[in-house]
């Protein structure tokens, strides 16, 4: 039923037919559609029920065209009945005076059906434009607030490093620039939200990585050293996104510092699903993590831990002369 009203023919072809000539051939057709079958099937059912298959010719004008191609087809299909199957065939005279008020009242019936069929037909139609303007409205809405949202990181991004630029202090420089660098790895979490079967807190993961890889190549990979990805599309939840997010940023931004003394190398960042877990892996091409680096206390490495505990996902670290690979496995299940 839905789907017949939505068909609505005279909006569909307003640009080539006029809106009345197109409900009066609908109305016109649907009579003669069903008036067809009824000659087909008369053998069959023979002269009872003369009116049935013109209440059927009303109804399909009506969902197809709205209540005034059912008004044609109610008009022309009890006329057609009244000439051509009512005693006396062929004739408007009746062999029963009496019959006039059986036609009046079946005539009476199908224009109650045809006016609730358009109070139906204009209600749902009420309805569907009133939810096309919500949810133009959300999704203006939606846009409108991520652009905010953007432009805020991007406020304080460029406050951190202004900051940093102007401090007298390089410890305070590389601090205030790490800490921008790991707002800009939240940011890309933003940029990649998914409408999807999840909802709004689904994020793609391959987006977001492919954004942080694209912020460090604008920004601090070195010369000589080529970053790439391998991402496989997965759909995690937003508050894994950010765990994840920052763990990669970390990662990769310490194989720049520190992967590649003499100015050199690859890196690559891979994701991909491992049954009901996100792996993402980050390897280098380096000289590999010194003894005992796995136990450094540093806030990057306090901050890869701290996040892959957070999302209850596992680490592990693979070193040797010929570079080291971190990989982080995470589970997609709430």
């Amino acid at each position: 039923m839905k789907r017949l009203v939505a068909i609505d023919l005279p909006r569909r072809l307003a640009a080539r037919v006029p809106r009345p000539l197109t409900e009066v051939l609908t109305g016109a057709a649907m009579v003669v559609l069903v008036g067809g079958a009824r000659t087909l099937l008369n053998p069959l059912i023979g002269e009872g029920v003369p009116f049935a298959f013109t209440f059927l010719g009303i109804v399909l004008a009506t969902l197809l065209a709205g209540w005034r191609a059912g008004a044609v087809a109610l008009v022309l299909g009890i006329l057609l009945v009244w000439y051509f199957i009512l005693p006396e065939r062929g004739s408007f005279t009746l062999a029963d005076p009496e019959m006039i008020w059986w036609i009046v009242l079946t005539a009476g019936t199908q224009a109650l059906i045809v006016f609730s069929l358009g109070v139906y037909q204009a209600e749902m139609r009420r309805g569907q434009n009133e939810r096309t303007r919500r949810i133009n409205f959300l999704g203006h809405a939606l846009r409108e607030m991520d652009h905010r949202t953007r432009n805020n990181f991007q406020i304080v991004t460029s406050l951190l490093q202004l900051q940093a630029n102007r401090s007298a202090s390089d410890e305070v420089k590389v601090a205030l620039r790490e800490a921008g660098e790991r707002l800009q790895a939240v940011a890309a979490v933003y940029a990649a939200l998914a409408p999807s079967s999840q909802g709004l807190a689904a994020v793609r993961l391959q987006d977001q990585l492919e954004e942080i890889c694209s912020q460090i190549r604008r920004g601090i990979l070195p010369d000589g050293i080529v970053l790439t990805t391998d991402l496989e599309p997965i759909l995690v939840p937003h508050e894994t996104a950010v765990a994840i997010g920052i763990i990669v940023n970390e990662l990769v931004t310490n194989a720049c510092k520190h992967a590649f003394p003499q100015g050199g190398g690859s890196i690559v960042v891979r994701c991909a699903r491992d049954g009901d877990a996100a792996r993402v892996e980050v390897a280098d091409d380096g000289r590999g993590m010194p003894t005992g680096a796995a136990r450094r206390t540093g806030l990057g490495t306090r901050l890869v831990g701290a996040f892959v505990q957070r999302v209850r996902g596992a680490s592990d670290v693979r070193s040797s002369d010929a570079g080291t690979v971190h990989i982080v496995t995470v589970p997609l299940s709430a």
